[in-house]
């Protein structure tokens, strides 16, 4: 297997979570302090609060991504260690956040790092996620949201800029959610539209994956030309 990260944007994303929510609670604070020193500035607490909520959580958001354990791309690398050469993982190299390419074609993995318990409800055509507190939904970004809204949008994103460098010759794209969390479990997952997978159940999925089509060596060679760190 061989792995091409991003590292430079991973780092930046990775400072530039720390200093979003450090300065999200100083305009906090602020405003905490303005509405006991400067009561007649009444309006500015609600301001600070607004923002400092924003800015918190973008924060959050990329330190879910780029600095909290287990980090996702981290947790897919050594998810399909063992396999052969011709599987290439790129993390943050294409518009998937992680691309991988096989034998068996070509994959946008959208990762979910949430933990609880998780579930396919058929009649409503949408996941059930249990075990996590209302807090940790709120404050700790948590809640599943629209995983397969989520993972239809990076396929169709990365198939679309194959579409565009190779034209007809650009291979399907198949989205699979995978979820890195060591602590989550799976209820029923029976008929899901897409295949859903536990990372370390990932190699496994792979192996027994039929030949199909996907990215040529040249193809391959073009994309990765341009790029560099």
């Amino acid at each position: 297997m061989q792995v091409f990260s991003n590292e430079k944007l991973i780092k930046r994303n990775a400072l530039l979570s720390k200093a979003l929510s450090t300065l999200g609670l100083l305009v906090l604070l602020s405003g905490l302090a303005a509405s006991f020193l400067r009561p007649e500035w009444y309006a500015l607490p609600f301001y600070t609060l607004i923002t400092g909520f924003l800015l918190s959580n973008v924060g959050m958001l990329l330190a879910n991504r780029y600095v909290r354990e287990p980090r996702p791309h981290l947790v897919l690398s050594s998810a399909i260690k063992g396999v052969d050469d011709r599987h290439r993982l790129y993390h943050y190299r294409m518009p998937a956040q992680h691309t991988l390419v096989t034998p068996s074609g070509v994959y946008a993995l959208t990762a979910k790092f949430q933990g609880g318990s998780v579930a396919w409800d058929e009649k409503r055509k949408r996941f059930r996620h249990r075990g996590v507190s209302l807090f940790r939904r709120l404050f700790g970004q948590e809640s599943l949201g629209r995983p397969l809204i989520e993972a239809g949008a990076e396929a169709q994103r990365l198939a679309k800029f194959l579409e565009k460098q190779f034209g007809e010759d650009a291979p399907p794209v198949f989205p699979l959610l995978v979820f890195t969390s060591p602590k989550v479990e799976f209820g029923s997952m029976k008929n899901t539209p897409i295949p859903v997978l536990k990372a370390k159940r990932l190699n496994p999925y792979l192996r027994k994956r039929p030949r199909g089509q996907t990215l040529t060596d040249e193809q391959i060679a073009a994309l990765e030309a341009g790029w560099k760190g």
